[in-house]
Formats: C-alpha cells, sequence, structure tokens
C-alpha cells in the first residue's frame, strides 16, 4: 500500500509523536493550556518507564507494545484520525466497517510507533509556547524535532480536540505536511481498487506482517 517513502515518513511522524510525549523537555506553567499540559505532562511517567525498564523493554517486543499502548493510545483520537484519512468514502462504509477500519489504521499506527521507539538514538524535542487558537474545542501544540544527525531542526505539528473535556491528538504535522492528509491519498488508491472491504483487507495484511 505505502511506496518506500511513504513508509519512511510516516516512522519520521511517528517517532516524531512518539518523543514529544516521551522525550520533550521544558517545566509545566500552571497557566498553560491543558492541550499543552496533557502532552508535556505525559514526558515525567514515559521517561520512567524507558529508564526503569529499558533492558526489559529491549529484550521483549511485546512488552514495548505494551508500554506504547499504555503511554501513547489514551492520548490519540483513532476515530476522527481514521474518519479524516478515509475521507469522502468514510460514509460509504457501514457501521460494522467504520468500526474495523478504526481498529485496523489504529494498530498500523501503533505498530509503526513501536518501530519508531526502537529506531530512537538521541533525537528530543522542545515545545514552544502555547498560542490560543480561534475555537475553543481546538488548540495546536508546536515543537521542534531535534536530531543530532541533521543539519537543522523539523517543526513537529500537534492537532487536538477537546472530546468531552479530554484533549486527544488528531492529526500530526511534519514541516507542514499532515498524517492524516497522506494517509488519505493512499487508502483512496486501496479504495478505488477494491472499495472499503479492500482497504480493509491491505491494512489487515499489513499488521499482521506488523511492517
Amino acid at each position: 500500500m505505502h511506496s518506500l517513502r511513504m513508509k519512511r515518513f510516516s516512522k519520521i511522524w511517528l517517532l516524531g509523536a512518539l518523543l514529544a510525549l516521551c522525550l520533550g523537555n521544558g517545566a509545566i506553567a500552571q497557566d498553560d493550556h491543558p492541550a499543552q499540559q496533557m502532552v508535556v505532562g505525559a514526558v515525567s511517567q514515559a521517561i520512567d518507564v524507558l529508564e526503569t525498564e529499558k533492558d526489559a523493554l529491549i529484550a521483549d517486543p511485546d512488552l514495548l507494545r505494551v508500554r506504547v499502548d499504555e503511554l501513547i493510545v489514551p492520548h490519540v483520537d483513532f476515530e476522527s484520525m481514521t474518519k479524516l484519512a478515509v475521507g469522502k468514502f468514510w460514509r460509504r462504509a457501514s457501521a460494522p466497517q467504520k468500526f474495523e477500519l478504526v481498529e485496523q489504521f489504529k494498530e498500523l499506527l501503533m505498530n509503526t510507533y513501536s518501530g519508531a521507539l526502537a529506531e530512537y538514538q538521541g533525537q528530543t524535542i522542545t515545545f514552544e509556547p502555547y498560542r490560543p487558537e480561534n475555537r475553543d474545542d481546538r488548540a495546536i501544540v508546536r515543537s521542534e524535532f531535534n536530531d543530532p544527525s541533521a543539519s537543522s531542526s523539523v517543526p513537529v505539528i500537534y492537532k487536538l480536540r477537546d472530546k468531552e473535556s479530554d484533549w486527544k491528538i488528531y492529526d500530526i504535522e511534519v514541516s507542514g505536511i499532515s498524517l492524516v492528509t497522506s494517509y488519505r491519498s493512499a487508502f483512496s488508491n486501496e479504495i478505488s481498487k477494491g472499495g472499503i472491504e479492500g482497504l480493509l483487507n491491505t491494512l489487515k495484511e499489513r499488521n499482521t506482517k506488523k511492517s
């Protein structure tokens, strides 16, 4: 489904997101927006897990996935992400298909998160001060992804929405390129060839391979 370029870029997106939740720096100000507090606030717990369970995580890939599920899943709105990625075809899907699309896309992203974490080599995230948005139920957390092997930092933006007083990420942009928009192109190609079931079959095949 994805070209080599798409697969590589997906890992950049997800490694950036994971590092933002696990390895970001900067204290939380009491007057920070709740969305910013949510993203930065996950830092201490995540770092503690990575430091205290480092050897176990390296030795047991299944444990790594468990920790990713614990640290990342609660902060991501997978339903909105899937709906945006499927785009105009979402309304064609039946209720069972929509449920399965969310589950399979979530699995695809989490498999990629786990792989991205394994590739960590000293990168860091620096958060920018929060800037208010026009809508009270939307927020953007801005950061810079810093890779010691690269000549310059990369802007990483996390878009969040307030769902029942719980802020969740529904998109990630790296250098102005949206994760859900890029997946939308790949998903559209699959749906044009085999319909919603064709996309589901492709996602299931990818997840079975855990690539």
